[in-house]
């Protein structure tokens, strides 16, 4: 119908929890057009995007799964007070894979960006630790945070 239907949907997952996680979830245009057509909410994929793009919204991507050696990094980050430091100034997500290889862990930069991600929703490292990693890949090409809440500024 409209782009005014794109935000009576977001209005309604306001109000609604469980819409709201569905839509959080969703990994792409197609899932949510078809979550808001399930609830009766008819726009184009067009008019979706616009409104996302308005509201700074963005689509959820599926959670990387982080090998063991990815984990093992993590905790190791989390616990050595100089290879936080290393990660903290790393320029990219590039950077800290190559830090990561020379401590001896083989990772990918999707393992690393998802490491840092979990930790952050565990609150294992603090905000500005967090902030200072996340700062860095935000440089790198291939980074693409996706989730259909808001954007932190």
């Amino acid at each position: 119908m409209s782009r005014e239907s794109v935000l009576a949907l977001i209005k309604a997952a306001e109000a609604d929890q469980s819409l709201k996680a569905q839509l959080e979830s969703a990994e792409g245009s197609e899932q949510v057009l078809e979550i808001a057509a399930s609830q009766g909410y008819n726009f184009t994929e067009e008019e979706l995007l616009t409104v996302m793009q308005e509201q700074q919204l963005e689509f959820a991507t599926p959670p990387v799964e982080l090998s063991e050696h990815a984990k093992a990094l993590m905790k190791e980050v989390e616990a050595n007070e100089t290879l936080r430091q290393q990660f903290e100034s790393a320029g990219s997500l590039a950077d800290m894979v190559k830090i990561a290889i020379d401590q001896g862990y083989q990772v990918t930069e999707e393992e690393v960006e998802a490491g840092l991600t979990y930790f952050e929703q565990e609150g294992e490292l603090s905000d500005a630790e967090l902030e200072a990693v996340a700062g860095a890949g935000k440089n790198n090409a291939r980074y693409k945070g996706k989730s259909c809440s808001k954007r932190k500024k």
